[in-house]
């Protein structure tokens, strides 16, 4: 039967996954359970936010700047071939390290009031990689469900969640204002899990 009609989906969001082809240059030693987050965080996680500091244990200065600056030329070969702007910095960048019952609540990386908004934030997922949980920003859809909309053709257009399928060596950029969160599931009992999280600023052409 001849399709006489077509679904679009309006406003979608933009989330960008590379490869990053400089993974098998950062292999980092599996460490014990630890518990260090700021104050404000619910969920137990060893986290270095808002950056790794130069005296920092488990990622040396010297392979975090070199970390940083590979995974910049990475994102900006992709910027180029999307015809992104390609003059940015990092504001931001710490890593994640979670073992069992470890994860992250809901957050979005939009920062304190006043301060600047993030052109982009990513993730670099390093070793034993779980999927990132985003969360629908808008709840008035909720109006248009229908019995066995699940059953539907059309029935992604009603989700609430996504995890986008990752791997090792991968990473993520999406907008800044995309609530999501890390879980930690049966499988990830007795694995050390280890990500790099970053946000992106646009910098003045003349800075690198």
């Amino acid at each position: 039967m001849l399709k006489k009609f077509e679904t679009l989906g309006l406003f979608p969001v933009p989330v960008i996954k590379i490869k990053f082809e400089d993974h098998y240059k950062y292999n980092f030693p599996e460490v014990e359970k630890k518990d260090q987050k700021p104050d404000s965080w619910m969920d137990s996680v060893q986290t270095t936010y808002p950056n790794i500091h130069d005296d920092d244990l488990v990622v040396s200065s010297m392979i975090r700047d070199s970390l940083k600056i590979d995974l910049k030329s990475s994102i900006v070969e992709v910027f180029e071939q999307l015809n992104l702007p390609t003059n940015i910095g990092y504001s931001n960048f710490w890593y994640n390290i979670y073992h069992d019952n470890q994860g992250q609540e809901k957050h979005d990386h939009l920062g304190s009031v006043g301060a600047p908004l993030p052109f982009w934030s990513g993730i670099y997922y390093n070793k034993n990689t779980s999927p990132t949980m985003f969360y629908r920003y808008d709840t008035i859809y909720k109006t248009h469900l229908f019995d066995g909309v699940e059953d539907s053709s059309i029935a992604p257009f009603w989700g609430s969640t996504f995890s986008p399928s990752v791997e090792d060596g991968d990473i993520l950029l999406f907008p800044p204002y995309l609530v999501h969160s890390v879980e930690s599931n049966l499988e990830h009992k007795d694995i050390m899990r280890m990500t790099f999280s970053f946000n992106l600023n646009l910098t003045p052409s003349f800075l690198k």
